[in-house]
Formats: structure tokens, sequence, C-alpha cells
């Protein structure tokens, strides 16, 4: 999957969730780390690219994937 906008949309986009998260940059990616105390759910975003990956817990992961490409128009 792919999302070639800009930083800020992606972060409202995710916050739009209604999921808390803390945002951290690492390398060449930025990283959304849901903190929901129930899941390791984690959202990797490489702007360069576009390339967006939602990583975790599979029975949080499929809805809150679902509902972000929706957010996103993907």
């Amino acid at each position: 999957m792919e999302f070639h906008g800009t930083f800020l949309e992606l972060q409202a986009a995710v916050e739009k969730l209604g999921v808390p998260c803390h945002w951290e940059h690492r390398h060449d990616f930025e990283s959304a780390f849901f903190d929901d105390g129930i899941s390791n759910l984690k959202l990797n975003w490489w702007p360069a690219t576009g390339a967006i990956q939602m990583i975790g817990d599979p029975e949080v992961r499929t809805e809150r994937w679902q509902r972000l490409q929706l957010l996103l128009e993907i």
C-alpha cells in the first residue's frame, strides 16, 4: 500500500481512528505506536516511496487498517 500525501495529512487521518498514539522518526521512515493498552500495533510510513504498512496483532490490525484506508482514500 502507498500514501503520497504529507506527514500532517497522515497524522490527521491516524488521529481520526480515535486511538491514542505517539510518533517517532526512525531513520528514513515515520512510525506511529498505538497506545491502546491491548495491542502492539504500529504504523510505518516511508515518505520517499509512499510505502505504508501496519504491523501487530491481527485481531486489531485488520479493522484499523481498513478504517485508515478509507480515511486516506487509498
